[in-house]
C-alpha cells in the first residue's frame, strides 16, 4: 500500500467516523429537518419555561425569607 493510498484510506475512515454522510442527508432531507427543528423547538421551549419557574420560585422562597414576606 502506497502513502497516497493509506492517507486517502485514512481519510475515508475518519469521514465516515464523523457521520458526515449521514448530516448531509439529514440537511438534504427537507422534511425530516424540519420535522428535527419542530421537535428541538418544543424541547426548547419546555426546558426555558421549566427552568424560568423553578428560578422564580426560588428567587420567591429568597426574597420571602430575606424581608419575612410568605406567598
Amino acid at each position: 500500500m502506497t502513502d497516497w493510498e493509506k492517507l486517502t484510506a485514512d481519510l475515508v475512515d475518519a469521514l465516515e467516523q464523523s457521520r458526515i454522510r449521514e448530516l448531509a442527508q439529514v440537511l438534504t432531507n427537507t422534511r425530516r429537518l424540519l420535522w428535527n427543528s419542530f421537535i428541538s423547538g418544543i424541547f426548547r421551549g419546555l426546558g426555558t419555561a421549566l427552568g424560568f419557574s423553578v428560578l422564580g420560585a426560588l428567587a420567591l422562597l429568597l426574597l420571602g425569607k430575606i424581608f419575612g414576606v410568605t406567598f
